[in-house]
């Protein structure tokens, strides 16, 4: 039902995707068309490249991009170089590849940046110089302050303060940039009509406040008379006054040029007598965009366009304080009403757009609702159809499952009360028996399941004390839990009495407690609790098991959901506690921490509404496992070593499985041939591995506390058993779960109902395979056979092994015990590896190796045989001969 639903629920759930795509396109559509019916204005990006970052530059980019709050078709990209020829050559090249529509530079020095201008230039970019010019005539317009008309107002101003008699000093800006070539030109030009006002210093500062401070220091070092100091611009000229401050020169004057109005700046420094004068240098960023526009918009323009400046001196600082600091306020309500504006102008676009996508919207979930009503009528009608269909399938099958097992059952509880059978024949028999109990109770556990998921499940009520039920239940348990060394204990009143089914109670206390047993380890605990409260009861399993994680805990009662560490299982278990509880109108809870246990707790009315039922109930036997005398793993070994003579020659096999009758048969088949051993599951299995180091492994995949498949891949990665081939037997048939077996290690998989035949072939062939190594390491071709052996483990522990020997052949003390630490592992572990590898004990292949050596140093070598015989590590030659005889059938002496 349910695989039949899932493929109708996803072609009508395909089809919903394919009608809101179409209405997607629609959108889509409408949404492009209404962005093309915006403006056509014409978009222009212009590259605007600044040779530093200063105070006066920040302003001239705040100043163009409020010009472009009138201008929204203008969008500016800055890049600011910080006084670096290199990198700005780079910014504007990178302007060059963005094909930006107007390039506005600011250029670092005249001469470095030319190649780089031209090249914009000749790629058809315009290009307005501010502030500076280059040596260069490939521009296409020039704005900026007059800079030889700074210099010579501030050449004016001094001479007028000193009285045409003075000495003066200049701290230049960046050396061979336009404007300190410009100003120092006009500067002097100016001093020129006063002869006796000397120039008795120049150095340049890169317009640095803190440089021009230590271009100060070091003048004052030279102990020369300085009247007035002129720096190119106000920060040097701070920075000049600082270091007169602090050497205690107050008698000296300092002009500078920018005369900014901002905090710190040179107008504010003319206005509080620090600096004697100062010169406005105009940013006027108003003007620049304008001109950018005129040349983008072909309109008329002058190429040369000079900005007016003026002298700012302590008489009208103050004044024009205060004209700034109203302009300021102007530009900040500037400001603020074009961010309003922007928000209403965006809030109308998203109202626009919301409103436009609400109308779809709205048609479109008309649309989707309604072919949503007709496709969960069909699929509603089909899911009654299926649910038919499927439940009369079940009925089917469940009729034609319980026919053969009434066959196979009663002719077998006949045979086995014959008193000819032997031991073997009868326990076969058993199991055979035990095995139709589980798969009558397991096709009983599907129909139930299906009759309650189709309300045909119904309650035969009865009274009966829950307390003495329990005890009677618990004692199911109780040889199983003692094999395991598990305690197992209830707690209730001595009566509870209940009006329920009690059947289906005693099957939900039954697959609990059942669970709670299967994932508790040797040595943990399980209880059953039952308490009475406000005419309700609850029953509570809990163990100290394995618990279940967090991200599976919510899906445990769904139907076939298995967990990770499930092992054996329909997956209908739980989710026929949880049916049986709903019909009993309670509901059912877990609480679980992985690692610590878990608890499983239902909450039943004590009175179900309704009459007693008459009618017995069909009870189905409920299958525990064997009592714990029977099901000790190896018990069977241990009594045949005890009463038979010991067969060293008889391989050792392991056999891991969670269900013992698997165990009982395989044993019962394979002990005659082969000494074999037990786990119940891949852990206790692991452990058995690494202390008899058997030679085959056969074990099932779907187990609790560790699976087939991770005993697998820790045993082929444990170097003291690694070599032990691993036969998967289990129920997962699938060619991918074939390929994560063989992915994890195993040696062979094997599908169950398996052939015994085809099993004692495989491992027969395994067995076999391992003497032909053997054999071949006899011959002294080991090199080769390393070469052979598929697991990497392997070969890593034999050419270990072959370097110890043959690092060690002259040391006769060389003991197992010590190759044993060398290489980790054990005497008995060493041993048994060795011989499973080679056919060899490590004292043989000791030996072998020593006379090998030996032989080749007779052939090859002068030495005697005494000589010999010490060099490969035998304490006397004469045993070392005794040796040599019966290796080679040779006396060392016959091979000269």
């Amino acid at each position: 039902m349910y695989l039949c639903c899932g493929k109708e629920v996803f072609y009508i759930t395909f089809l919903i995707i394919m009608q809101i795509r179409q209405w997607l396109y629609v959108i889509l559509f409408i949404v492009v068309f209404s962005a093309c019916s915006d403006n056509n204005t014409k978009k222009y990006v212009i590259g605007v490249s600044q040779c530093s970052e200063d105070i006066w530059r920040d302003k001239l980019n705040n100043e163009l991009v409020m010009s472009t709050y009138q201008h929204d078709n203008v969008k500016l990209n800055f890049a600011s170089a910080n006084d670096n020829d290199k990198l700005q050559k780079q910014q504007i090249d990178q302007f060059i590849k963005e094909r930006v529509n107007l390039l506005i530079v600011s250029p670092n020095q005249i001469h470095t940046i030319s190649s780089v201008i031209d090249k914009a230039y000749d790629a058809g970019i315009p290009v307005i110089l501010f502030d500076r010019k280059t040596d260069s005539e490939k521009y296409t317009a020039f704005i900026g302050a007059d800079n030889y008309e700074a210099g010579h107002e501030m050449g004016q101003f001094i001479a007028r303060q000193l009285n045409g008699k003075g000495n003066v000093v200049e701290i230049g800006g960046l050396k061979g940039s336009s404007p300190a070539i410009e100003r120092d030109r006009g500067f002097r030009d100016a001093l020129k009509t006063y002869p006796d006002i000397q120039v008795v210093n120049h150095r340049y500062a890169d317009w640095l406040q803190n440089s021009g401070e230590a271009v100060m220091d070091s003048m004052l070092k030279q102990d020369m008379k300085i009247d007035y100091v002129f720096a190119q611009n106000d920060r040097m000229a701070i920075g000049a006054l600082q270091a007169a401050e602090r050497n205690g020169m107050k008698s000296i004057k300092f002009v500078g040029i920018d005369a900014l109005p901002g905090p710190g700046g040179g107008m504010e420094s003319v206005r509080d007598g620090r600096l004697m004068a100062s010169y406005i240098y105009p940013t006027r960023g108003d003007l620049v965009m304008q001109l950018a526009l005129n040349i983008l918009e072909k309109k008329s323009y002058k190429r040369d366009n000079y900005l007016k400046g003026t002298l700012v001196t302590g008489n009208n600082a103050n004044a024009l304080l205060l004209q700034n600091e109203e302009i300021m306020k102007q530009t900040a309500r500037l400001k603020s009403l074009h961010g309003e504006i922007d928000n209403y102008l965006a809030q109308y676009n998203h109202q626009k757009v919301y409103l436009l996508l609400f109308s779809i919207i709205v048609l479109l979930l008309v649309g989707i609702m309604i072919y949503v009503y007709r496709t969960v009528v069909a699929r509603h009608r089909i899911e009654e159809e299926t649910v038919a269909a499927k439940l009369q399938f079940f009925t089917n099958i469940s009729h034609e499952l319980r026919t053969p097992l009434t066959l196979i059952a009663e002719p077998v509880n006949y045979i086995i009360h014959d008193d000819n059978l032997n031991s073997q024949q009868r326990s076969m028999l058993h199991i055979i028996q035990r095995n139709v109990v589980v798969l009558t109770q397991l096709v009983s556990e599907i129909l139930d399941f299906r009759k309650v998921q189709n309300g045909k499940m119904e309650l035969r009520l009865s009274d009966f004390n829950l307390t003495e039920n329990m005890k009677q239940w618990i004692m199911l348990f109780s040889a199983s839990a003692q094999k395991k060394h598990i305690t197992i204990s209830m707690e209730a009143p001595d009566t509870i009495l209940l009006r329920a089914d009690q059947d289906k109670i005693e099957r939900i206390c039954y697959n609990l407690l059942s669970n709670a047993l299967k994932y508790t380890s040797e040595g943990g605990k399980i209880s059953l609790q039952a308490i009475k409260k406000d005419e309700r009861v609850i029953i509570s399993v809990a163990d100290s098991g394995c618990g279940i994680s967090n991200n599976e805990l919510p899906y445990i009662f769904d139907r076939f959901y298995q967990a990770k560490n499930a092992g054996r299982g329909t997956g209908i278990g739980l989710a026929i506690v949880k049916a049986f509880t709903e019909l009993h109108h309670g509901v059912v809870s877990a609480t679980s921490v992985e690692g610590k246990g878990s608890t499983f707790s239902i909450n039943i009315p004590v009175r179900q509404e309704g009459t007693v039922s008459k009618q017995p109930t069909e009870k189905v036997e409920q299958l525990v496992e064997p009592s714990a005398i029977k099901e000790i793993p190896n018990q069977a070994r241990h009594i045949d070593e005890l009463v038979q003579p010991h067969q060293t020659d008889k391989p050792e096999v392991l056999i891991i499985d969670d269900n013992i009758d698997i165990r009982t048969y395989l044993r019962s088949v394979l002990s005659e041939k082969y000494n074999v051993s037990e786990a119940s599951d891949g852990k206790v299995g692991l452990e058995l591995a690494r202390k008899i180091v058997p030679d085959i492994v056969l074990s099932d995949i779907m187990m609790p506390v560790m699976d087939g498949l991770e005993f697998c891949q820790q045993l082929k990665t444990d170097k003291a058993i690694s070599h032990i081939p691993v036969i998967l037997l289990t129920a997962r048939s699938l060619d991918e779960q074939r390929a994560e077996g063989y992915e994890h290690g195993a040696d062979a998989y094997i599908s169950k109902p398996f052939s015994l035949r085809l099993l004692l072939s495989r491992i027969d062939n395994l067995i076999e395979s391992r003497k032909k190594l053997n054999q071949t390491w006899s011959k002294g071709v080991e090199d080769d056979e390393i070469g052979n052996l598929s697991n990497e483990i392997d070969k890593s522990f034999l050419k270990q092994l072959r370097k110890i020997i043959q690092e060690n052949l002259s040391n006769s003390d060389l003991s197992v015990e010590q190759i044993g630490d060398e290489i980790g592992l054990s005497r008995v572990q060493l041993y048994r590896k060795v011989k499973a590898l080679t056919g060899y004990s490590p004292v043989e292949m000791l030996r072998k190796a020593r006379l090998m050596r030996a032989r080749h140093l007779l052939q090859t070598t002068d030495k005697s045989v005494s000589e010999v015989a010490y060099a490969v590590g035998f304490s006397t030659p004469s045993y070392f001969s005794k040796c040599y005889k019966e290796e080679f059938d040779l006396q060392p002496a016959q091979e000269r």
